[in-house]
């Protein structure tokens, strides 16, 4: 099981709250090239996380089709690690028993983006 985060370069801190929180791989893709437009969302991932600020409009849309077509959870935000942390509190706190791999299995899943 792992975490794709989309944007940013330098996400030290993003991954540093993800691994300590949720114990999760982290892959990470700049976004800088146009070839991440054309990427496949490899199947280990179980939560996408989009970091608005460092996106092209159109790799942000591309990566939201992926992640609905797979019903992916997905998560957007800017540059603040203590945005992330209240999204994925929020997530962690409305069922206690959630789990991200639920999350992929159910399609009509009602935290399948947060803005």
């Amino acid at each position: 099981m792992a975490i794709l985060i989309v944007g940013g370069d330098y996400i030290t801190s993003f991954k540093h709250l993800v691994t300590h929180q949720h114990s999760m791989q982290i892959e990470h893709w700049d976004g800088r090239k146009k070839e991440f437009n054309k990427r496949s969302l490899p199947n280990k991932i179980r939560l996408v996380v989009v970091i608005c600020d460092y996106v092209s409009h159109r790799l942000a849309l591309s990566i939201k089709e992926k992640a609905k077509q797979r019903g992916i959870p997905l998560v957007f935000c800017h540059r603040s690690v203590n945005e992330l942390k209240h999204k994925l509190q929020h997530i962690d706190q409305t069922d206690p028993d959630y789990c991200w791999d639920r999350a992929c299995e159910n399609k009509n899943d009602q935290f399948q983006r947060f803005h």
